[in-house]
């Protein structure tokens, strides 16, 4: 008999009025059953420097919640909200452009 494991699941998002966005998820858990976890990315992480992109928020956000709730014995929590320890944490190290060598 194979060992129950854990999934996590991207289901869509929705912007709120203050330019956050949340980001829907759905959670198995070893017990097999369905939670339904919202990740909030607040409005600043889209802004400034080190901002992330909206099409990297949904992979960070899943990254995340992976980390924080897979193997997770306890209660998994109804939300979360994304910090920027998180984007640090789990981007993806940009592509640098250049050119190919030539062969």
């Amino acid at each position: 008999m194979k060992d129950p494991k854990s999934t996590v699941r991207y289901l869509g998002f929705q912007a709120l009025k203050d330019g956050s966005r949340r980001l829907d998820f759905s959670f198995s858990g070893l017990d097999a059953s369905l939670k339904l976890i919202s990740v909030e990315a607040p409005y600043d992480l889209f802004f400034g420097p080190n901002r992330i992109a909206i099409q990297e928020c949904a992979g960070i956000c899943y990254e995340t919640l992976k980390c924080r709730v897979i193997g997770c014995s306890g209660n998994v929590p109804a939300a979360i909200s994304l910090t920027s320890a998180d984007v640090a944490q789990h981007r993806k190290p940009a592509k640098i452009a250049g050119r190919r060598p030539n062969l």
